[in-house]
């Protein structure tokens, strides 16, 4: 098995200045790939330290990916270590310089000398290059050991890592060819899962790895086996089969099996449907409508939101009437319906999603007020509502009614509620 060791370098992620999302982006590009990514270490912006750390990781791994350092400022020092390190000269890499000029021109910004070193490498390396920003990746290969160095800007590491660095360790590093399905769950335990797997388990090809995912949208149980490609279709029958007998185990807590969203299965069905799409929300302040804009193409079904956080604004904007709020209470069904269907009317569309709730963590609230929320879908059939409990603190628990929210409509619009 190939080993794989991640570096990110900058003492902006020791000091929490910055969330090293970098590790979770990589570590899961890897794992789809095929790979695992075995060590992960976060160092500081120091030239001996960086030294050390590379020069260990190696002694131990395959492969070593390393984030950060590859600014135009004085702290970002990366490229000079590697020189070091690898030997050669710094020369110039003009298709990198020639995209840094025309990215300049079009901002109307003069050419710096620091903008202009951002196309220097040394001429040890192979030059990955970098269509998302300045400064390029650059592999190094030696002793049959790699390293690739990305900048530590999440979406242009993303970037190489999808059109250049899984092709490199694919090259130099192949794997078994792997096959992978997945089942989507929402409003049961990881634990509980778990419990009734055991009754299945024994009927499931040896040969599967089963692993499970607990997020805020639910649990993902993923189902995987690698083998030649020789194996493929007997593998994927294999998997499909598997697949099967989970979803029929948690049948009414399964909501997908296919490894997407929330958002993105409700934004694809709005739009493959073209069905127009409206929020009206309180407690998740515009979250579900902000998971929704993510979606390129999403313009074309989602009509808008409405944030309606204090009760004037739903009577008001929404609709919804005070005798409603004043003998229901602001978190009721009997609120989110007027909601969702005071949306419906507002923006003129074929269904309206609404939320209203405490997002407080328990500690923060009294017992009888514990986090919740109430759910409501209106759309051409009538209107639907669901009641959520949330556990956590307030973030967490606008992000779990957020998703509660979209797996609600998703389920409802594609039958499967």
């Amino acid at each position: 098995m190939t080993r794989i060791a991640l570096l990110n370098i900058g003492t902006e992620l020791l000091r929490g200045r910055t969330i090293n999302s970098n590790a979770a982006t990589i570590g899961q590009m890897l794992l789809s790939a095929g790979y695992a990514l075995e060590t992960t270490l976060v160092i500081h912006d120091d030239g001996p330290v960086i030294v050390a750390a590379i020069e260990q990781l190696l002694a131990s791994h395959d492969a070593v990916l390393v984030t950060g350092g590859l600014g135009p400022t004085k702290d970002d020092i990366t490229k000079k270590v590697l020189l070091e390190m690898y030997g050669g000269e710094m020369v110039c890499h003009e298709p990198t310089l020639r995209r840094i000029e025309g990215f300049l021109q079009r901002l109307n910004r003069p050419l710096l000398e620091l903008n202009r070193q951002q196309s220097f490498v040394p001429s040890s390396c192979v030059v990955m290059e970098n269509e998302m920003g300045t400064a390029p990746g650059m592999a190094f290969l030696k002793d049959g050991k790699t390293l690739i160095s990305m900048p530590g800007v999440p979406y242009e590491m993303k970037y190489l890592m999808e059109h250049h660095v899984v092709a490199w360790l694919q090259q130099h590093y192949p794997v078994a060819q792997q096959h992978t399905r997945v089942v989507r769950t929402a409003g049961i335990a990881e634990s509980s899962i778990a419990e009734r797997m055991e009754s299945i388990e024994q009927d499931l090809d040896p040969r599967i790895a089963i692993a499970y995912l607990p997020s805020y949208d639910g649990t993902k149980i993923e189902l995987k086996v690698a083998g030649t490609p020789a194996e493929a279709s007997q593998l994927e029958a294999v998997l499909n089969e598997a697949q099967q007998k989970v979803a029929n185990l948690l049948e009414k807590y399964v909501y997908a099996l296919q490894d997407k969203s929330p958002d993105k299965l409700l934004a694809d069905w709005l739009m493959s449907n073209g069905k127009t799409f409206a929020t009206a929300e309180s407690c998740t302040g515009g979250e579900i409508a902000a998971k929704l804009v993510k979606h390129s193409g999403i313009s074309a079904v989602l009509k808008g939101g409405v944030v309606a956080y204090m009760p004037e604004i739903k009577e008001k904007v929404l609709g919804v009437k005070h005798a409603t709020i004043e003998e229901q209470g602001i978190v009721s069904e009997a609120v989110a319906r007027e909601m969702a269907e005071g949306a419906r009317r507002l923006l003129d569309c074929d269904y309206a999603l609404s939320i209203t709730g405490i997002a407080e963590s328990a500690r923060d609230v009294a017992p009888d007020a514990l986090p919740q929320a109430w759910i409501a879908l209106a759309g051409p059939e009538g209107t639907i509502a669901m009641h959520t409990r949330m556990l956590r603190d307030r973030k967490v628990n606008i992000e779990i009614a957020a998703f509660a929210a979209l797996i609600f409509a998703w389920r409802a619009v594609s039958g499967t509620l």
